[in-house]
């Protein structure tokens, strides 16, 4: 396997991401983060979210070479393949739980938010080093009825029972190497048509994209495009592509 090929394991870090960083030079690819208490998480754009020791949290850091000589949009459509790759195997082990896949980085449950993944590229000079991906889980936190945020659920109260974490763990990583190892591989186009096909149930619904700008629009979810962005129409009938980089979150109608 190259998922965990290394294992760092800490009881307490100020934030993952920071700590896989500073490991970049030494650390092997496909190397994996974990400690059990956070002092400060973050999420897309630097936004803040609340750590729970219930929560599955993982950061992993990749440094595959096939970026190394890759510029401009080709790398652009490359890295979101491989977040494509990576999102796909942790979809692999929630379906189980009748999770789906939601543009552009969440995983959810009738709406309610499960579970979520960022990822940063790492640059020394003009070149890409490493890619550091992490993602959260509410496995075994209570959530929903708890006031603390009635837009988000844990598997636990999807499931009514509790949840083995370490097999959980284990199984999503084992499946993350599966889709590395196809995007290593070049399998774009498959792993591409994989992910497209997990949102087709997406397909004409009318949805409302809140902006990382604060603008807010209303229309269709028509398709996603190879490189990762959502084709979207307005509710005048005017069709844009709008990019996930943009958009803090999609709410389905």
């Amino acid at each position: 396997m190259i998922i965990g090929s290394k294992i760092y394991h800490e009881k307490k870090v100020y934030n993952s991401l920071d700590w896989a960083k500073e490991n970049m030079d030494s650390a092997p690819d496909g190397s994996i983060f974990i400690t059990d208490e956070h002092e400060f998480t973050r999420g897309r754009q630097n936004r803040s979210w609340i750590f729970d020791k219930e929560q599955l949290v993982v950061t992993l850091l990749l440094k595959p070479k096939i970026l190394n000589n890759l510029t401009g949009e080709e790398l652009v459509v490359k890295l979101n393949n491989l977040n494509m790759a990576i999102s796909l195997g942790i979809l692999e082990n929630l379906a189980k739980f009748n999770i789906n896949l939601k543009w552009p980085n969440d995983f959810n449950f009738n709406n309610f938010k499960v579970a979520g993944i960022l990822s940063q590229a790492v640059w020394q000079g003009n070149k890409i080093s490493g890619v550091i991906f992490g993602f959260a889980i509410n496995t075994n936190n209570l959530i929903k009825n708890n006031n603390l945020n009635l837009k988000a659920i844990s598997l636990r109260e999807i499931s009514e029972k509790i949840v083995n974490k370490e097999i959980l763990q284990n199984d999503i990583l084992n499946s993350i190497d599966n889709f590395y190892k196809k995007w290593l591989n070049l399998e774009f186009d498959n792993i591409f048509k994989i992910w497209r096909d997990n949102l087709n149930y997406l397909k004409n619904k009318n949805i409302t994209i809140h902006k990382f700008n604060g603008e807010i629009i209303a229309g269709k979810f028509i398709n996603v495009l190879e490189n990762g962005d959502m084709l979207f129409e307005s509710e005048n009938k005017i069709q844009e592509q709008i990019s996930f980089n943009i958009v803090e979150n999609v709410l389905i109608k």
